[in-house]
């Protein structure tokens, strides 16, 4: 599920510090060739960052690429030359994780698993991986988060808002293949099932789980510093040589306008909301997040940014306390460790989880 974005403010630091970008945009088309030409050096890369004496002083090194339908930024504190590869090598694994775990790339293991639904389809260890995971948060968020929703989510207008609203039965007839409990997982084999019927989608845990993953990837390769920002899923990593990393939250009602800025260090930022993706029937307005249980979209908040310390979490969160609405989901939040919360509720009143003061304000 697509997030509004959660702006980090590196640009117009760099600009007052003095810090050189290196920019360069990737669109889909173009990548493949990219790809071929750009040869990395694993001997370089694996070297921690610091002690590569061939590279001139570290650089805050901007780059955007289009993965998952999404734009992804990367910014990465390290010599240009190097902070080029590493982000190059990342690009290229998430584009293997993408060919994984995509719902809509014909021959992805996601895609075939939805195609022969009552099969036994091997899968990949990212797939398995990811799905071990899904699974898990299904059990902690009490089942509102949910990536078999996608045949009931198909029954609304979201890609063709020329077609009506889903009537009850619809809703009825397709919540009957929702559950991601009913997934069967073989580990010793590598083998996934689905019932016949139900589709998988993972798109709301896809992109944090792939910032997560660039992460990890930068840390074994000796990065200290970086932001990774995935379609607005965020992680931001260490600190930037001139200071904390910077975030804004904007009004999901009124762009430009920021509800929220702060400083964080080494947490993931997620929001989900419904001011990019949602459709409007007789006046009303329908976010894109569906209630797993109701098969309705979720309603009574405008958006729910969660910090916590893994992205793939963040994503999931932010879409389970959208769905259980403004003050279950502040109480789910405050009854658990290690989360934290902003929720604008349907009539724009701003509310804040416990903790969550504490740590942003933590390095101001």
């Amino acid at each position: 599920m697509k997030k509004w974005m959660i702006f980090i403010i590196v640009v117009g630091l760099s600009l007052v510090y003095g810090l050189m970008y290196k920019d360069k945009i990737v669109d889909e088309t173009q990548h493949q060739t990219e790809h071929d030409t750009n040869h990395v050096d694993e001997s370089v890369i694996k070297r921690p960052v610091y002690e590569t004496s061939q590279y001139k002083l570290s650089e805050l090194v901007k780059r955007e690429v289009v993965l998952m339908g999404s734009q992804f930024i990367f910014v990465v504190e390290a010599p240009e030359k190097l902070a080029l590869q590493i982000i190059t090598k990342i690009t290229e694994n998430l584009l293997t994780l993408e060919s994984k775990i995509s719902s809509w790339k014909p021959g992805s293991d996601v895609f075939l698993l939805n195609q022969q639904a009552g099969k036994w389809i091997k899968v990949s260890q990212q797939t398995m991986s990811l799905l071990l995971l899904s699974k898990r948060a299904f059990e902690d968020t009490d089942g509102d988060f949910d990536v078999t929703i996608g045949s009931v989510w198909d029954l609304y207008p979201f890609r063709d808002q020329t077609r009506d609203l889903p009537d009850d039965t619809e809703i009825q007839q397709q919540l009957q293949f929702v559950g991601t409990d009913k997934i069967e997982l073989n580990q010793s084999e590598m083998k996934v099932r689905i019932p016949r019927g139900m589709k998988i989608n993972l798109g709301g845990i896809g992109k944090g789980y792939a910032a997560e993953f660039a992460i990890s990837l930068l840390r074994e390769m000796g990065i200290k510093n970086a932001a990774v920002s995935a379609g607005g899923d965020v992680y931001l990593m260490g600190k930037k040589s001139n200071g904390p990393w910077n975030i804004s939250i904007e009004n999901p009602r009124w762009k430009g306008q920021v509800i929220e800025q702060f400083s964080i260090a080494d947490y993931a930022v997620a929001t989900s909301g419904d001011n990019q993706r949602y459709i409007k029937h007789k006046g009303k307005r329908y976010s894109h997040i569906i209630n797993p249980k109701t098969g309705k979209p979720a309603n009574g908040t405008q958006s729910v940014t969660i910090l916590t310390k893994d992205a793939a979490l963040a994503d999931v969160y932010a879409t389970a306390v959208s769905v259980k609405g403004a003050i279950e989901g502040m109480r789910w939040v405050n009854n658990k460790e290690n989360i934290e919360a902003l929720i604008i509720d349907d009539n724009s009143s701003v509310t804040r989880s416990t903790g969550w003061e504490t740590l942003t304000k933590g390095l101001q």
